[in-house]
Formats: C-alpha cells, structure tokens, sequence
C-alpha cells in the first residue's frame, strides 16, 4: 500500500519563535505534539505529501486543486516575510487526481497561473501548509506536495473524494501520506478569537475522541447545531483525510490536544493497515435511507408537493402535474381545498446537511392558487437560486424542505412592533425592497433581522428612513 497514512495537524503562526515572540511558550503541549507528528512523517519517508487546507482558495462550489511545478509561500501576513517555503509539486500524482476527480464526478477546480489571473487570485502556500510544513521541515525535507483547498462542499462529498485520493495515490505508485490541516473550536474562551460558546468544548471533544477511538463515524455524522457554532476550520480537512482511509482498519494516536488561546489545537496520525472493516460509506447510506422514510412519513401536504416537484424537474427535467399529483397521493379534503382554492405568496427552503442549499418565494401570490405558487417556487429554489449551484439528482435524499405561507403584511410604525420569532419583516426604500422570514436559526432580534432585510435589499445599514412592514407565516415542514 503506498498511502501511509494521515497526519493531522493545528496550524497556528503563532507556534513558530518569530511569530510568537514567546507566546509559543503557552502551548508548549501542542508543539511537543506536532515535533512527535513530524518524527513520525521522517519514519515513514513518504514521496508526497498531499496537503488539505481550510485557508487556500475556498470556492463555494469545489475543491481547488494547484496544477504547478512548483509553490512558495511566507508568513509575510503575519509579519514575517522572510519565513519562506518552496517545495516542488507532484505532477503525476496531480494528474491521477484529475482523472480520478473527473471519473467520480467530484466537484473540483485545477489551478493553474494563468487560471488564477483571471480569478485574481494567488496560488501561494497558505499558513495552513505552511506551519505545519515547518515542523516537518525539521526532521525530513525530501519529499513533493499536493496542495488541496477544501471547499464549501456537504462533509459527505468531501469524505467520497478522501477516498479518490487514496485511489489516485494507489494509481501514482509512490508512497504518500496525507496531512489534513485543522486547527478545532476557536469558542474555547471568551478571550479567544470568538465569544465562548459551549459547542466549542463538545466539538473539540467530539474529534478528539472520535480519533482516539477510531469512531470516525461520529466525526462523518457530527450535527451541524455543534459544529457551526463551535467557530472551528478544521472539520473538513480531517474528513476528507478520513474518507482515504475508508473500508481499511487503522491506528490512531493522538499526540497532543490544549486550548491555548481560546483555540483547540490537535496533532495526531492515523496508520493504515492490510485488513478490511465495513465501509463507512455503506453505513451512512443505509442512514440516509431511514432518516427519509422516516422525513417523508412526518412531511406535511405542502412539503409533499413540493418534494415531489423538485423530484419531478430534476431527474425528469419537467414541471409537476398537480391535477395527475393529486390523484395519485392522498390528501384531505381540506387541505386539497386550501392548495386548490386558496391565494398566497410563498417561500420553498431547501437545507442540506443543515446549511442552506436554496430559498425562493414570493410575497404575493403570482399564481393561481397555493399548489402552483408551491410548484413555481420549488422549482426555482431548487434550480435558480443565485447562491447555489442547481440541486443533483444525487443530493435529493438529503434535502430537508420548508414551505412558509405568508400572511398579507402590515405596515409598522416602530421596531417595537417587531417579534423576530413571530413575524417576518419587508424593509423597502425606493424601488429596493428586502424580505426576511421569521423563526430563522441565529436571528434573534428585529435589529437584526431589519440589517439583514436591508442588505438583501441594497439598502445602507445606516439608512434609517425606510419603511417597515410585518407579516406572519404558516410553516410546514
């Protein structure tokens, strides 16, 4: 086998003597921690390095791949430009990952000078690659790299193309390691980088944990409610390191792990053996098959409806039927009258994973009556949402959908009549206007949901000479 493994290493400047200017000297347990990590890469000997990092070119819609000879970077960000690195990049193993990437479909982008002009972009080793590179540096410098950025991409499909790059390594014929960088919750302490905030110590020990005991399901399946508020950028590049050692058993060990700074720092390694265990891939399938049946036995009418409209429009490529819909499922007599007979403007939400993957309403009814308001929306949540690329016939199963029908909406005179819980607000000036609905997971006050509403809508912040309007909603999910 010629992957060998995955380090996992914190990536702080602050550790290195220059930077740190003696701070270093409170995470003396995290440097010890990542000398025993780069004692254990100069045992090895690996050929390549490939590099995951949270703090290169982050695309929305892709992993960012560097296809060059070669890459330098410095700490100059930080202070101190005459820390540098320059390391040679592996080409032929490049290659292997785009064909592989490009087999599995995975969503990628291969960076190159002339591409990275036109995005206006650098191709520099980032401090992610970089800090952790340094204490490598010590021990064992004769080796190429692979630079990967992760993306903001579901935690499964990064898992998946762990796995390709364990393939494309495989294919490549030299032995690698993978170094996932990832510095844990930055909500440790009041005085960190981020308020505390008490998912910050759960997800720390959620990962620790789940390393030490090889349980990296509970690190796959960690839920969004811990792992967003928890501040951290490490997550994704230890699961994508994770997904290459997938169907293989393993040897963890933790180096080290402290909160110095308000931030959780780990170093670790995961050794790779000859002897097959199950696929976590086959275990979060079957997961994912319950946890629908079970949405879809608990789905309202209208989340009905709208499922089966988007359903419809992308593995179809055609728009829902209601008259045929309705005498093929069955709804109440009291319900069919309200989506048959009824008028409203409607918002469809679409949540993968817990984060948003699309939302499109209306304020007003544009249709006919409620179904078709909910079949208009549905699709053009799901297909032409700005923010998002359209949904894949892969992603349907993980879709979690909202239907919000809105009430007629007054004006206001003042933020006092404003409940950030019960009503959704329209701010408009102008020709801009700008809506929020109510009940949105962290929005908690009126003022912020009037900031929001205005930046939606182009409208200054400062601009208090606008005009208010308020309106409730029924929600079915």
């Amino acid at each position: 086998m010629y992957l060998k493994g995955l380090g996992i290493a914190c990536h702080p400047p602050v550790l290195i003597p220059e930077v740190g200017e003696g701070r270093e000297n409170e995470a003396e347990k995290t440097i010890r921690g990542l000398r025993d990590l780069a004692l254990k890469v100069a045992e090895i000997k690996p050929e390549v390095i490939v590099c995951i990092t949270p703090h290169g070119n982050v695309f929305r819609d892709g992993v960012a791949v560097v296809y060059e000879n070669q890459m330098k970077g410095d700490l100059r960000n930080f202070g101190h430009p005459e820390i540098t690195m320059e390391k040679d990049c592996d080409m032929g193993l490049l290659d292997e990952l785009n064909m592989g990437f490009g087999k599995n479909n995975c969503h990628t982008i291969f960076l190159n000078h002339k591409i990275a002009k036109e995005y206006k972009i650098s191709l520099d080793l980032d401090h992610g690659v970089l800090v952790p590179l340094y204490f490598i540096e010590k021990y064992y410098r004769t080796y190429k790299i692979v630079h990967i950025t992760i993306g903001e991409l579901s935690l499964i499909e990064l898992y998946k193309m762990g796995k390709v790059i364990r393939e494309a390594i495989e294919a490549r014929g030299k032995e690698a390691m993978i170094l996932a960088s990832a510095d844990l919750s930055h909500c440790l302490k009041d005085e960190g980088p981020y308020a505390f905030n008490p998912m910050g110590p759960l997800f720390d020990e959620n990962i620790v944990n789940g390393i030490k005991d090889k349980n990296y399901y509970s690190i796959l399946t960690v839920p969004h409610q811990v792992y967003e508020p928890a501040g951290q950028c490490g997550l994704k590049p230890i699961i994508m390191g994770l997904g290459a050692t997938d169907g293989l058993d393993t040897e963890a060990t933790v180096f080290s792990y402290e909160g110095p700074f308000g931030v959780g720092y780990m170093s670790a390694f995961i050794d790779l053996t000859d002897q097959k265990i199950p696929s976590l891939l086959d275990r979060y399938e079957a997961d994912k098959m319950l946890s629908y049946k079970e949405r879809r036995s608990n789905e309202s009418p209208f989340v009905a409806l709208a499922r089966a409209t988007i359903n419809t429009w992308v593995q179809r490529g055609r728009k829902l039927n209601f008259d045929h819909y309705k005498n093929q499922v069955d709804i109440e007599a009291d319900v069919l009258g309200e989506l048959e007979n009824n008028q409203a403007g409607v918002f469809v939400s679409l949540h993968q994973h817990g984060e948003l993957r699309g939302c499109i309403g209306t304020t007003g009814p544009v249709t006919e009556n409620i179904a078709q308001e909910i079949i208009r929306n549905a699709i053009e949540a799901s297909t032409y949402d700005p923010r998002f690329m359209p949904v894949e016939e892969q992603e349907l199963m993980d879709l979690e959908i909202k239907v919000d029908v809105l009430g007629v909406a007054e004006p206001v005179n003042s933020i006092a009549e404003l409940d950030a819980k019960k009503y959704g607000v329209i701010v408009e000036k102008d020709l801009h206007r700008g809506l929020l609905l109510p009940d949105l997971e962290g929005v908690n006050t009126p003022e912020e949901q009037i900031a929001i509403a205005k930046r939606k809508a182009g409208i200054p912040e400062s601009d208090s000479d606008v005009m208010l309007q308020r309106f409730q909603v029924i929600r079915h999910q």
